[in-house]
């Protein structure tokens, strides 16, 4: 869920490629649209995944041997945010690693919204009793990286009996490890969740000019665009207060970065940030693109077949099928990554992480064996089943075949996990978003060049990191 500030499902922590990179993949191919739960009732401000009914029985309990089982009982506080059936299946994975670990108890507790969270983890730091672990935006895992809460993970992972293997490594996903440059790289946070920021595209409306895959490419876009757009039919429709996260995404795939390598400054007003700046305006100049008028407008206005492309999480899918199905104007559309200049597709992972709090030696083994367990296989399997998430690791992927074969789109996008990114972990990275935000509505309102208003927000974002 974005940070109740528009919940990065997945999933987002940096993914790093590999030297030799993988081979592009070719665009997906629409697919028939996934059961889904009732719409939203309210906008969220930060990245996040809506809960999604199970369309697949549960699978077994997980049955991975236990290592390294503490010898006394160590009872764990987990906070979190999750609530509804995200809190119940919590709670059932909480007791199933019980079972393989009986001197140890989980209790997951929700504790309101990420931003209430994260004012009863602050509050509770300050009394001397943080809970063990809880669940975090990263730019939050950062504040309490600087009160000096919580511990790095580095040594755990690394450790020879409850540590990640070789082979754990190179199967978790590189964008559900967060490391912190302001904090000496190290690994402060371990998602076991994640979403995607993707581009919705109605392929019957690209079918009717001769586009038989979604537009690969900015111009490609652009030649869409001017094909498509008449009457009441635009080609993108923008939230209202921006969207960091589709910036962000725009950005990577032109080759760009959000923040330097030492993560003191931002990078967004570099070349590859003001190409993607100037590609907003133009979309606005030429009538191309409009201002959502409120929340979720972009998702009515695709199932009703007035907007081509939309850029969101995959957290929408089920939303953008429940609307699609009611209104019954669009039969054929998809999901695949943003345009992009670079050799691969790049998308934008992001979500919240597990963080572990300075407690005892007992305690931090305990939390990052449950957190361990909760990246596991088959407890990831049963967590994405309850929420759709994305999972920590590609082996994930044979145990979801039933929920794949019922949600043919999630399973297109399953396959671009290996090309993410994740947004900056810095602190400061909460008001830079609504910089960036701002930005991109002074742009579409005309108020200011694409390189003035990147420009303002650069300045303002520095002063930001400067001041964290």
């Amino acid at each position: 869920m974005k940070k109740f500030l528009v919940l990065a499902l997945v999933l987002a922590l940096a993914l790093v490629f590999a030297a030799c990179a993988p081979a592009p993949t070719p665009a997906p191919t629409p697919a028939p649209p996934t059961a889904a739960p009732a719409q939203p009732t309210a906008a969220p401000a930060q990245p996040t995944t809506a809960p999604a009914q199970p369309t697949t029985a549960p699978t077994a309990a997980p049955t991975t041997v236990p290592t390294a089982a503490p010898a006394q009982a160590v009872a764990l506080q987990f906070w979190t945010a999750q609530s509804g059936p995200q809190d119940t299946a919590l709670k059932k994975l909480a007791a199933q690693f019980q079972q393989q670990y009986p001197n140890i108890t989980v209790t997951p507790t929700f504790q309101g919204n990420y931003s209430d969270l994260y004012k009863k983890v602050t509050a509770a730091i300050a009394a001397g009793s943080p809970p063990d672990l809880a669940i975090a935006y990263q730019n939050d895992v950062a504040n309490y990286i600087k009160s000096g809460a919580v511990i790095p993970l580095d040594d755990l992972m690394n450790d020879p009996k409850i540590g990640f293997t070789a082979d754990d490594m190179k199967d978790i996903f590189p964008s559900f490890i967060d490391k912190y440059p302001e904090f000496g790289n190290k690994v402060y946070s371990l998602a076991f969740m994640r979403s995607m920021q993707v581009m919705y595209y109605n392929a019957d409306m690209l079918n009717s000019i001769g586009m038989t895959q979604p537009p690969a490419t900015w111009n490609d876009l652009l030649k869409a665009c001017a094909a498509l757009v008449k009457g009441d039919v635009v080609c993108y429709e923008m939230p209202g207060g921006g969207d960091a996260s589709t910036f962000a995404s725009w950005v990577f795939s032109n080759g760009g970065n959000m923040i330097s390598a030492d993560g003191k400054t931002v990078a967004f007003d570099q070349q590859p940030g003001i190409d993607t700046m100037t590609f907003l305006g133009n979309l606005f100049t030429n009538k191309y693109a409009i201002v959502q008028a409120k929340a979720y407008q972009d998702q009515t206005d695709f199932s009703l077949g007035k907007v081509v492309f939309t850029f969101g999480s995959t957290a929408g899918l089920p939303y953008y099928a429940t609307a699609i199905k009611q209104a019954g104007k669009v039969q054929n559309w998809g999901i695949a990554p943003g345009p992009h200049t670079t050799p691969n597709p790049v998308v934008d992972i992001y979500g919240p992480s597990v963080t572990v709090f300075k407690t005892t030696t007992a305690k931090q083994q305990a939390a990052f064996l449950f957190l361990k367990f909760l990246m596991s296989k088959d407890a990831n399997a049963q967590w994405v089943q309850a929420t759709s998430y994305f999972p920590a690791r590609a082996s994930t992927k044979d145990a979801l075949t039933d929920f794949i074969k019922a949600n043919p789109l999630y399973g297109n996008a399953y396959g671009w996990l290996q090309y993410g990114r994740g947004e900056p972990t810095q602190a400061a990275w909460n008001p830079i978003r609504n910089f960036i935000g701002d930005a991109m509505v002074t742009v579409a309102n005309g108020k200011a060049t694409p390189t003035d208003a990147l420009k303002q927000a650069a300045q303002k974002a520095n002063a930001a990191l400067a001041g964290q």
